[in-house]
């Protein structure tokens, strides 16, 4: 699984920092979330899911571990440097 692209979107929530759109060849999937763990304050990766009756249901899984890993270490990788553009202000061209 190739990621070609990888956007966050700013999240309006306390404990969800981000949201992700990944672009893979050959299709893209929106809704990946950033969430901070509040006992450890640490950032992890969840998958696009939407809330069913029985709880939280995920709408992506690959049963590869390695591919999951390389989608959650690329997304909190892109969310850095996002942190990082957004901290840094604009300079004016002279």
């Amino acid at each position: 699984m190739k990621i070609l692209e990888i956007k966050i979107l700013n999240a309006k929530s306390e404990n969800v920092k981000a949201r992700a759109d990944i672009h893979f060849d050959g299709f893209t999937l929106n809704g990946f979330k950033v969430i901070l763990n509040s006992e450890t304050h640490k950032e992890y990766v969840t998958p696009p899911s939407y809330k069913s009756f029985k709880g939280w249901r995920m709408l992506f899984k690959t049963d590869d571990e390695e591919d999951w890993n390389e989608i959650q270490r690329r997304v909190l990788e892109e969310y850095g440097h996002h942190l990082i553009d957004e901290s840094v202000p604009e300079r004016e061209e002279i």
